[in-house]
């Protein structure tokens, strides 16, 4: 007996093995859904808080800035006060400087002004870039009867008021922040206020939302909606269902991993979904929430599972296969076969991340009005250790070109870091040799593997061709100008010419490679690149390529083939020198990875409408001469007031700021201010013999803050960047020279 149940079980080994696989891939199965869906609903809570901290930051951005605007401009009114007619003026000048503020009134303690009768109170709307100004007070409206009066004089202080319908003034829904204003004796004068449109606040966070059908709630802290979504994307109903959850505190809820929010699960006839919502920091206490669908949050765990029993199906297939013919070998080549298949997707993706961080043709297009930029990253393998970068900020061309030692994705993973880094460095710094020290810093750090980089970091001043540049051990630039210009300080002799055109290395100091020591101290260099110049730069990719014979291109070939190319066009130079490149390697492998970066400098002709200077003393009493030059300025440009009144405010800001720093007490010294224009554009050029001063390294005021919790200083920069375009600082031949640049052209 025992021994047929042996000869049995043999007969049916491949059964029981079938049977159980099939047992274990499905506990497989189901622990991977399991997990898979955990991982998911982690992730969902992540992704909810961080929306609700994102439309939170936007809420509390659009009302800080109106309490900054009423804080800081409420002294406009006051000084306003014996006119009734310049108060609206000063509400109109006040609210064009937020663009989170729809309207702003002033509401007189009565018979304030007896010939405006008992109630007056002025308001100012925006209507696109104007302002409609009326006195809605009279018989149908008392706004002593109102909240945010009566609110404001009770607590003597700035405050928020409620979400309320104003159909007089605002004619829309608003939350208004107001104060009582008193005038010099400290007699109450009124309450003045600025109102935010409920409407532009919905639309400003319901723009974007973690999955298609989640939307955001607004309420108030005892949970009465502020905001919601249009009926167009979620219907009333089920809007007031979450309000009702939310409220309702008999409704099961828990606190996120986190802890910060709260989180409210709910099945419905319909769909199934999670709430997620907290309060507000600070004034007014608010709650945020937001809400998140499960078939949309747990689509893809679908696609998941019916992929998975897709792979079980196989795998049963491969198993059956192993068993009935015992082609192990078959199996053996289809995992290694996956595993390649694996790594070379894998290794399109690091290359696709790659390529995604250098500069597209889009962006290398946009604000390069002065100068022409192409660059191409060729990788030897896959993913490469090479990288080049370029942009403009502030006037300013911010460009590098690195080689990181070693192939493959390491390097790619520096690569990536670096480019990362010095994109960060250089938005906010503008000397290379300081951007250079602070990659070398990050570089050093844990640089366990000893891995270096060769980089060549340079910052181009766009107005004047100022080029700064620092060279940590990377191959020398090519400088390419004409035969009739002058070389310039910092260009060795040339190596090759054709036709009208020069080709000479750029002087480079030897500095180290960064990645090796972290105390070493870099240098700048300057010179100045003339029109119709270009600088051509390169990894040793290009000199070291080699052709079938083993023979590599080096530097007195890659002179002379980059001299027949015979151009300066940054596109042709980098195209027929790949070109080039590829025709002297043929069918030989690329051992290296080729990035060449090509740039030239091609400033614009302006003809100019207007040229005119004025040049003061450094007494900040000599503005009132500013005032009127800008005054005559704006008119015969034909500006509009609140533009006209915007690029007054920033000049002068400018311009005392230059007084202030540039020349030290007890000295003396001129400001000279030019202004030109084209008709489409308005530059302001401040320059000064004073000390070197950089304002736009100054630290601009945190806007965030209450006007108690800021400290002082930092609004004048603040203010500057806020209504000019751009601001591009130099120091040129012992002159500061400040350059704001306004567009007009409507």
């Amino acid at each position: 007996m025992f021994d047929k149940l042996i000869q049995s079980l043999k007969g049916r080994t491949g059964l029981i093995i079938i049977i159980t696989a099939a047992l274990l891939l499905e506990l497989l199965s189901g622990s991977q859904y399991y997990l898979t869906r955990r991982m998911v609903s982690e992730e969902l809570e992540k992704r909810a808080e961080s929306e609700l901290t994102l439309k939170a930051i936007l809420i509390k951005n659009a009302l800080n800035s109106a309490e900054d605007i009423l804080k800081n401009h409420i002294w406009d009114i006051r000084e306003n006060l014996a006119q009734p007619d310049s108060v609206h003026e000063a509400i109109g000048r006040m609210i064009m400087l937020s663009r989170s503020v729809h309207g702003g009134a002033m509401s007189f303690v009565p018979d304030y002004y007896p010939t405006k009768g008992r109630l007056f109170e002025p308001y100012a709307l925006k209507d696109g870039d104007s302002i409609v100004k009326s006195q809605i007070a009279g018989p149908h409206h008392d706004y002593t009867e109102r909240i945010h009066y009566q609110k404001a004089i009770e607590a003597g202080k700035a405050v928020w008021i409620e979400p309320y319908e104003d159909m007089e003034g605002a004619q829309t829904s608003v939350i208004s922040y107001v104060m009582p204003v008193h005038d010099k004796s400290n007699a109450l004068v009124g309450v003045a206020g600025v109102d935010v449109s409920l409407e532009w606040l919905s639309d400003t966070i319901d723009s974007r939302h973690t999955y298609p059908s989640s939307f955001v709630l607004l309420l108030t802290a005892d949970g009465k909606p502020i905001i919601q979504p249009s009926e167009n994307r979620v219907n009333r109903e089920a809007t007031s269902y979450i309000i009702h959850l939310i409220n309702d505190s008999t409704v099961a809820r828990q606190k996120s991993n986190s802890g910060r929010s709260t989180l409210i699960h709910f099945d419905t006839d319909k769909r199934d979904g999670t709430v997620f919502y907290a309060n507000m920091k600070g004034n007014p206490k608010w709650q945020i929430a937001t809400v998140c669908y499960d078939d949309e949050v747990y689509a893809s765990l679908s696609r998941i599972r019916l992929f998975f029993l897709l792979l079980m199906s196989l795998a049963f297939g491969i198993l059956l296969f192993m068993i009935y013919r015992f082609a192990r070998n078959e199996k053996k080549l289809q995992s290694k076969t996956l595993k390649e298949e694996r790594m070379a997707g894998e290794l399109r993706i690091a290359n696709d991340i790659q390529q995604a961080l250098l500069p597209t043709d889009e962006e290398s297009n946009v604000g390069f009005d002065d100068v022409s930029v192409e660059g191409r990253l060729i990788p030897a393998k896959a993913v490469g250790g090479d990288l080049y970068n370029a942009f403009v900020r502030d006037g300013k061309l911010f460009f590098c070109i690195g080689d990181v030692s070693g192939k493959g994705i390491p390097s790619a993973l520096i690569m990536a870091i670096t480019q990362t880094l010095f994109r960060n460095i250089a938005s906010r710094e503008n000397n290379p040799a300081h951007i250079m020290s602070l990659l070398n810093d990050a570089a050093c750090r844990n640089n366990k593997t000893n891995v270096f980089i060769t980089l060549f970091i340079g910052v181009l001043d766009l107005p004047t061709g100022h080029l700064r540049y620092c060279n940590a051990g990377h191959e020398l630039p090519i400088f390419i100008n004409h035969k009739n210009q002058e070389q310039e300080q910092g260009i060795v002799s040339s190596e090759a010419a054709t036709s009208s055109l020069q080709f000479s290395k750029l002087e480079a100091k030897p500095n180290l490679p960064i990645g090796l020591f972290n105390d070493f101290n870099y240098e700048m260099q300057e010179m100045t690149m003339q029109p119709e110049s270009t600088l051509f730069l390169y990894t040793d990719g290009l000199t070291e390529a080699r052709n079938e014979q083993n023979k590599m291109l080096g530097r007195a070939r890659m002179m002379q083939m980059i001299s027949e190319c015979g151009t300066t066009s940054t596109k042709q130079l980098v195209e027929m020198v790949v070109e080039q490149v590829k025709e002297f390697s043929k069918n030989a492998e690329q051992s290296d990875d080729l990035t060449l970066l090509a740039i030239s400098y091609i400033p614009k002709e302006v003809n100019y409408i207007l040229d005119e200077e004025l040049t003061l003393q450094n007494d900040v009493k000599e503005v009132e001469k500013l005032s009127a030059f800008i005054k005559q300025t704006t008119e015969r440009l034909n500006i509009e007031k609140s533009l006209a009144y915007q690029l007054r405010l920033a000049l002068e800001e400018a311009v005392v700021n230059v007084m202030e720093y540039a020349y030290p007490a007890g000295t003396t010294g001129d400001v000279n201010i030019r202004v030109t224009s084209d008709g489409k554009h308005l530059k302001f050029i401040i320059s000064d013999s004073g000390i070197s001063f950089n304002p736009t390294e100054a630290s601009t005021a945190d806007t965030t803050l209450s006007a108690e919790e800021r400290p002082v200083g930092g609004l004048g920069i603040f203010l500057v960047r806020e209504l000019m375009d751009s601001i591009n600082y130099e120091r040129i031949d012992g002159k500061n020279v400040l350059t704001l640049s306004k567009k007009i052209e409507k």
